[in-house]
């Protein structure tokens, strides 16, 4: 593997050095944690950076996270890698880490959980080792496919910016320009063995399906996919960053008082600004008081800014842990002091107005309360004898998806004017909602109780009403998902 004079000539290992160099991602002399899963990529990365130590004069340090999610198959990754960095002479560290069940202030996805527990692991490690930095191993590739991921969930430029070469000054990602078939190809010029992660071929994760359906039919339309997708990547977040320092510097100008817990902001001059830079002032002063969250979705914030426009004054919304209220004249942003779970808004808007009451994404199985009406969502995969046999059992409050089409994970959200759906024997037409709501005699205050089951931003049930087409399971299904409401809202009222 290392050491080879082979190695010390492939042209790779001079295009990662060039990338470190020019990206200012490590220097000569520094202490590097290199993140190894035991996979192609990571391993690619730990042999070049293997090569170039003793010209940069780096100390390496290898870590690898057993999840135990794939039983021996983990083991023996991280057999692999220990093995490999006593080859190496290389310091190694193995740990498990058990991913916790979903629970209060957890994300919902099994992959969002195992990437925070190793992030926190990382950090930790970077303290106790006094490490200068963690090199991570992700590729164009990886690059491409979550700018993809995140434009399927209509992202803004910063989604789309996808991942940076280096984060908070910590994190690197040296391999970020150079392609996953590069990599295979370097791994096979210099005879060096990797392992293969069997859930990456599973189809229940969003990203794999991307990997090995959407990026191939793209890749035969444009064979340069991945390099174009991981450029415009990097122009996007210069473009993004640009956009918050403008933002930033108007945030400031329209500042009327700000401590520790408020934030008050000229309401005409906020409105009076480029819809571009509202946005990104209303998220940025939401983050200011609450640092530790992401910061609201898009949709959020541009339902917020539509209800800011209008002349009305006294709303109050509940956004994560804060409350923004429309005062005379002002914005006011404060910590939300009403009980954890509640988000429904202060006082009533009118018909037209946009509803903020969300559910945050959810896992499958789970059961979703829904605060309004206290109905309970039942989420689960049944067998396929089960689903044949709820097909045949039809019921208004009993939805039976193909799970080869449900997208994980789902959301569950109030409506919003121009929602649509494809009813079931509408031969894929779209309906809008209003029109739906309006033929099947729903009043204005009962739509606004009923809550909808979202795949990616697509309605896939009007819970307890109609499911939508395009998700909904038929005989020839073989993989089944089963939703059920209890108290759904009916014509008569709320029960």
């Amino acid at each position: 593997m290392a050491g080879s004079s082979t190695a010390l000539k492939h042209p790779l290992r001079n295009r990662v050095a060039r990338a470190l160099r020019t990206r200012a991602l490590l220097q000569p002399g520094q202490s590097v944690l290199v993140a190894v899963s035991g996979g192609p990529d990571s391993v690619a990365l730990l042999s070049v950076l293997h090569e170039l130590a003793p010209a940069w004069k780096w100390s390496l340090t290898v870590v690898h996270c057993n999840y135990g999610l794939r039983g021996a198959e983990s083991d023996g990754d991280a057999a692999f890698v220990a093995e490999l960095c006593r080859r190496l002479n290389l310091p190694c560290i193995v740990r498990s880490l058990p991913i916790p069940a979903r629970g209060p202030g957890h994300s919902s996805s099994l992959q969002a959980r195992a990437r925070e527990l190793r992030y926190r692991l990382f950090l930790d490690l970077t303290t106790e080792l006094g490490v200068d930095r963690v090199a991570l191993g992700h590729t164009a590739d990886d690059q491409a496919e979550t700018v993809l991921l995140r434009m399927l969930r209509g992202a803004g430029l910063r989604g789309l910016s996808g991942m940076p070469h280096s984060r908070g000054h910590r994190f690197v990602r040296p391999l970020l320009t150079v392609t996953r078939r590069e990599i295979l190809s370097y791994l096979e010029t210099m005879g060096v063995s990797f392992r293969t992660d069997s859930s990456n071929a599973r189809s229940i994760y969003l990203r794999n399906r991307v990997r090995h359906e959407l990026l191939p039919v793209m890749q035969s339309l444009a064979p340069a996919t991945v390099r174009l997708l991981a450029r415009q990547a990097d122009m996007v977040r210069e473009d993004d960053r640009l956009l918050e320092r403008l933002a930033a510097r108007r945030l400031g100008r329209v500042t009327v008082s700000r401590d520790s817990q408020t934030i008050l902001l000229d309401r005409s001059a906020l409105i009076e600004q480029h819809a571009a830079l509202q946005r990104r002032m209303l998220r940025q002063a939401m983050h200011a008081l609450s640092p530790s969250v992401g910061g609201p979705r898009g949709d959020v914030v541009l339902a917020l800014l539509a209800s800011l426009s209008t002349k009305r004054s006294g709303g109050s919304w509940r956004v994560g842990s804060l409350v923004v209220t429309c005062e005379q004249g002002l914005v006011r942003i404060a910590p939300d002091e009403a009980p954890a779970g509640v988000r429904t808004e202060a006082s009533p808007q009118p018909a037209s107005s946009v509803t903020l009451q969300t559910v945050p994404q959810v896992a499958v199985p789970c059961t979703v309360t829904w605060p309004p009406t206290g109905a309970l969502i039942r989420i689960a995969v049944v067998t396929r004898e089960r689903g044949r046999a709820l097909l045949n059992k039809p019921s208004s409050a009993v939805a039976i998806f193909d799970a080869e089409r449900l997208l994980l994970p789902l959301t569950v959200r109030s409506w919003r004017p121009g929602d649509f759906f494809s009813p079931v024997g509408m031969a894929g037409r779209r309906k809008k909602l209003q029109d739906y709501f309006t033929d099947a005699k729903l009043s204005r205050s009962m739509r606004e109780h009923i809550p909808l089951l979202l795949s990616r931003e697509q309605i896939a049930w009007i819970v307890g009403q109609r499911i939508d087409a395009r998700f909904a399971a038929t005989t020839s299904t073989t993989r089944f998902i089963v939703a059920r409401v209890t108290h759904p809202v009916r014509r008569k009222g709320v029960v």
